[in-house]
């Protein structure tokens, strides 16, 4: 009768001398030997490559103005109001004397006119508008801005995707630009 084999690393059983098995063994010593972790350089160019071309992707769609979104690929990038249908009576022809009347009382009411903070620019960067009417700044970039002219106004910081309002009350010509980005300029003029 034989007695089994004891051997250092086997644990106590003896697998035989069947060669797989001592091929596996070598090389598991091996791997513990060696203790490195290696990454293919084929993952890493990968992930550098997709990267990089997200960067560039985001990059471009914000300096553009470009939004991948289901609205605007189904209305062809066009401005909200270009989208938006026409009133009932402009599309029949149709003018009546009370239209005209509310069209004349609106003339003088306040007006609220937007300034969109787009592609590092103030679009438009000139805007008239008359004493008693608001101006908002809608910041449409991903970045942070300003609309500031001292010591007549200041928005502060005003984040992305968010807006600031101030009513102009005396005429003039308002100079203003982001303190952030000094090459933001714009001029809201007050008649």
């Amino acid at each position: 009768m034989s007695q089994p084999t004891f051997q250092r690393n086997r644990q106590g059983v003896d697998y035989g001398d069947e060669p797989n098995v001592q091929n596996l063994h070598a090389a598991i010593g091996r791997e513990e030997r060696n203790g490195r972790v290696t990454i293919k350089p084929f993952s890493v160019w990968v992930l550098v490559v997709f990267g990089l071309a997200f960067f560039f992707a985001g990059f471009w769609s914000a300096r553009t103005g470009t939004h991948f979104t289901a609205s605007s690929v189904g209305s062809g990038n066009l401005p909200p109001a270009a989208v938006q249908s026409t009133s009932p009576a402009v599309q029949t022809g149709a003018t009546s004397a009370s239209a005209v009347q509310s069209t004349a009382a609106n003339a003088n009411a306040p007006v609220v006119a937007h300034v969109a903070m787009k592609n590092m620019k103030f679009v438009p960067a000139t805007i008239e508008v008359k004493s008693g009417d608001t101006v908002e700044w809608t910041n449409d970039d991903i970045t942070a801005h300003t609309a500031t002219a001292i010591p007549f106004f200041d928005s502060g910081s005003i984040a992305s995707d968010q807006s600031w309002r101030h009513t102009f009350t005396k005429a003039g010509s308002f100079p203003y630009g982001c303190t952030f980005h000094p090459d933001m300029k714009g001029v809201v003029i007050v008649k």
